[in-house]
């Protein structure tokens, strides 16, 4: 989105919400929201058990990335919440059975994320902020 010339892609939610309230009450605020799906599907190849994907996840949620990493290149985001692994959904899994599915397989290993924030809103698990 860009609100008043500013693009917020790639800002937290935290650092959007404080960009606008600097903005209140003194200016008028713009908003464009760009289409695009929030979520993100993600292709790890890991050839052995040997190699680290080099994220950490702790209920589902994306909290750690190693620079240069499996994971970093492929296009894992901090923040994301792992919603499908190799088409199958993980939104009733547990954590063990999420870090299980990730530490045993190798090759081809697909990812579907979306922002935790979002997924979290969808789930009524947080209620949204109002400005």
């Amino acid at each position: 989105a860009v609100v008043s010339t500013q693009s917020t892609g790639g800002l937290s939610y935290e650092a959007i919400i404080s960009y606008i309230r600097s903005l209140l009450p003194s200016t008028k605020i713009e908003m464009q929201v760009v289409p695009g799906s929030p979520v993100l599907l993600i292709e790890l190849i890991r050839p052995d058990l040997k190699y680290p994907l080099g994220f950490s996840v702790k209920d589902g949620h994306i909290t750690t990335l190693v620079r240069g990493s499996i994971g970093e290149r492929a296009g894992v985001r901090v923040g994301h919440r792992i919603i499908a692994i190799n088409g199958e959904s993980t939104v009733t899994l547990d954590h063990d059975s999420i870090a299980g599915i990730l530490l045993s397989e190798t090759g081809k290993l697909l990812l579907k994320t979306m922002p935790s924030q979002i997924f979290n809103l969808m789930l009524g698990l947080e209620e949204p902020e109002y400005l």
